[in-house]
């Protein structure tokens, strides 16, 4: 049985001044043998029933397990999520600046858990995406671009991508198809993520200093559950935006 200890500190001081005259310590072991206390329950059930309400609400039906590690440079959950993800920002981003997004990166860390087949609640999503992180526009130089490219090349990981289509040949990438056209080093282009990895989580530094930065108040999980909500069932499916070739 797992326990620990809390301290209980009583301090003296006598009236007219702040002198300390006495300090008496008792530790009181907390374990199963310590009861609840019924009236805090009391106050805090309401609160509790609300809470389990609104995270076991079915969002829709999941025919198959979907997980990140489908294969090893993209999954079905990994391109749901940058697809639902690029999707949700590109009509706040495009009514705000009257540009579209041209492509997301995510990372392949970031997905936390799978989404089992059978019911989709909120809960599982918050497991998938438990951080508060919220979706950002960077707008990236060529060259910083480029950077990008080498980091997915040498990762060689399933990170989450939408609106590109890459082909790895041994280290480097032998094609880069941006919303279907060719990747042009002498462009900006506005790249979609979240605002760790913008910081610079998992190594992206290419993130850090962009041309331009659209910060959004949209959270990466509720772009998740406003999505799920209007579905009846989830479909997402290998596409071969990210293979390798001999």
């Amino acid at each position: 049985m797992i326990s620990s200890l809390l301290n209980k500190i009583t301090v003296s001081c006598k009236e007219k001044n702040t002198e300390l005259k006495m300090i008496r310590g008792q530790q009181i072991e907390i374990n199963d043998d310590l009861l609840p206390d019924q009236d805090i329950l009391n106050d805090i059930r309401p609160y509790h029933d609300e809470l389990q309400n609104k995270i076991n609400e079915v969002l829709c039906y999941n025919p198959r397990d979907l997980s990140r590690g489908e294969s090893e440079l993209e999954s079905s959950l990994g391109n749901f999520y940058a697809d639902v993800c690029l999707k949700s920002a590109d009509s706040i981003f495009f009514n705000k600046t009257g540009h579209h997004i041209d492509f997301a990166l995510f990372n392949y860390g970031g997905i936390r858990t799978a989404i089992p087949k059978g019911k989709v609640t909120v809960e599982q999503i918050f497991k998938l995406m438990p951080f508060e992180n919220k979706l950002v526009v960077t707008h990236l130089s060529g060259s910083m671009a480029n950077e990008l490219f080498a980091y997915l090349a040498k990762r060689k990981q399933a990170h989450p991508i939408a609106g590109l289509q890459l082909e790895l040949k041994g280290e480097d990438l032998s094609k880069i198809k941006i919303q279907e056209k060719t990747f042009d080093p002498e462009k900006s282009y506005w790249v979609l993520t979240h605002d760790y990895l913008q910081h610079g989580g998992d190594n992206m530094s290419f993130f850090t200093q962009p041309l331009d930065l659209f910060v959004s108040d949209y959270k990466v999980r509720d772009a998740l559950i406003d999505h799920l909500r209007k579905l009846d069932t989830l479909h997402s499916s290998l596409d071969n935006r990210f293979s390798k070739i001999n």
